[in-house]
């Protein structure tokens, strides 16, 4: 199945891009979706996960952690780029062995390109809410539905 914007008109949803399946990172920000997720679908929001993995891989991570949301593939890097949520970084030499290891591709420099962990928020008619830069995954996903409550004013204590 494939996932569109226009998909989504009718309710809020999170569009939440990420690097790479099974990296901690990663795996951190899913499960902390995944434990607040109840939250998401009490105010009929649902959450997306993107990243340029294929679909076993997602399969994989959605299993192994119990997500009760999509992950959506974009192998082709299309979304991704056109959310602008593709970047260089600089990396220091454990960092690069440690991205040569997951397939990240490197240039000179130890520049690495990959998915800069992004969260938006869109609402009922597709317009772009709230957008989180560069996030940090920790206490992320409470903070998207804090922000979500108050974006639209629900009255739901959390």
């Amino acid at each position: 199945k494939t996932l569109r914007l226009r998909d989504l008109i009718g309710s809020p949803a999170v569009l939440y891009f990420y690097p790479k399946d099974g990296t901690s990172g990663c795996i951190q920000e899913a499960c902390d979706f995944r434990d607040v997720y109840h939250d998401f679908l009490e105010l009929d929001c649902p959450v997306y996960g993107i990243s340029p993995d294929n679909e076993v891989s997602h399969q994989d991570m959605t299993d192994k952690h119990d997500l009760p949301f999509d992950l959506c593939v974009d192998p082709d890097l299309n979304t991704i780029k056109e959310y602008g949520v593709w970047g260089e970084y600089q990396l220091n030499d454990k960092e690069a062995e440690y991205a040569k290891g997951f397939g990240f591709d490197l240039d000179e420099g130890l520049r690495a390109w990959s998915v800069v962990r992004c969260t938006f928020l869109i609402d009922k008619d597709g317009i772009l809410v709230h957008k989180w830069m560069n996030v940090n995954f920790r206490g992320h996903a409470s903070s998207v539905r804090d922000q979500l409550h108050k974006s639209f004013k629900f009255d739901i204590a959390f």
